[in-house]
């Protein structure tokens, strides 16, 4: 779930994984994605496999129970994502004490900025390298999620007979996908546009330094009406997200915008965005990314986005 380090709340310890690789597990509306992939020395990533089961309900255990069956999830290494409207994600202020102490202090912190109590909540922290500019505060990212969604969540998956090892979330899944792109060497920022919202992330080398969650989606997108104006606004969170990631980080400018894949063609989307930030804009094609044994359609890659990143999770050395 964390940036540079293990989970030690979220991660589980299995004694026996017979299918190759990382398979991640995203619900999404309607349906749920699931893709295996297999880390090579010295090749690109293989999507060894990727699917989006069509279903009313993907947390439906019959479902779950049935891609456990033909995926032999009992015996894989899974990674699932937690859905975004059940954590909290917060940049606050670094507290100065010992190592052993940031959970609790952590915790203290962020008691006024979440709503529900803190003695409900498990948490989880990553770091953001760099800030070394004098005078100013180190910051770090707390995940803060309620214990009984979270239980929830491992109960659904576990007694459906799923090999979960990490729970992880969306924005650490796109941060994942954002590190195979050749400008993440120098900065990028990705924007994935769901079916009624979007995410953006700005990473550099491996690591997340920002994330905006927007309201705006396709179907929203999809109006005529609207799409001037809601475009003006993604454009306007955006460059204040790269001002922001400039001014407070001291990193050279993010010269690139990478679109993720949408489920239905967005036409026009790409010239709007380029023509009002002044950075390269790019589609994302997945294809690229990964050695696969067939061509992956934008539609698939847009359901899938998720579970690719989460398959693409590694395990990471401790703080």
């Amino acid at each position: 779930m964390a940036a540079h380090r293990k989970n030690p709340l979220l991660a589980f310890l299995r004694k026996r994984n017979h299918v190759s690789g990382v398979t991640g597990l995203a619900a999404s509306p309607g349906g749920i994605g699931i893709a295996r992939i297999e880390q090579l020395p010295g090749r690109a990533p293989v999507l060894a496999s990727c699917e989006f089961r069509e279903c009313a309900a993907p947390a439906q255990p019959g479902i779950l129970a049935e891609l456990v069956r033909e995926q032999h999830l009992d015996a894989a290494h899974c990674v699932s994502v937690v859905d975004d409207k059940d954590f909290s994600l917060l940049l606050v202020e670094a507290p100065q004490v010992d190592p052993s102490e940031l959970k609790a202090a952590v915790r203290w912190r962020i008691r006024e900025l979440i709503d529900f109590h803190i003695d409900d909540v498990i948490v989880d922290v990553f770091d953001i390298p760099g800030q070394q500019e004098r005078g100013r505060p180190k910051l770090m990212y707390v995940v803060a999620a309620r214990i009984a969604t979270v239980q929830q969540h491992i109960g659904l998956l576990e007694g459906a007979g799923v090999g979960l090892q990490v729970i992880d979330i969306p924005e650490l899944c796109q941060r994942n996908v954002a590190a195979q792109l050749p400008e993440d060497q120098s900065g990028v920022a990705v924007l994935r546009l769901g079916r009624h919202g979007g995410l953006l992330t700005l990473t550099r080398q491996g690591a997340l330094y920002l994330s905006r969650s927007m309201d705006t989606g396709v179907s929203q997108l999809r109006d005529p009406a609207q799409l001037e104006r809601l475009v003006d606004a993604i454009v306007l969170e955006v460059q204040r997200s790269l001002d922001y990631y400039e001014s407070h980080f001291s990193l050279p400018p993010i010269g690139t915008l990478v679109i993720a894949p949408t489920e239905e063609p967005l036409p026009g989307l790409l010239s709007r965005f380029g023509a009002s930030l002044g950075i390269a804009v790019r589609m994302l094609d997945m294809n690229a990314l990964f050695e696969t044994t067939v061509a992956l359609p934008d539609a698939l890659q847009a359901r899938c986005f998720m579970a690719i990143g989460a398959a693409l999770r590694r395990e990471e050395k401790a703080l």
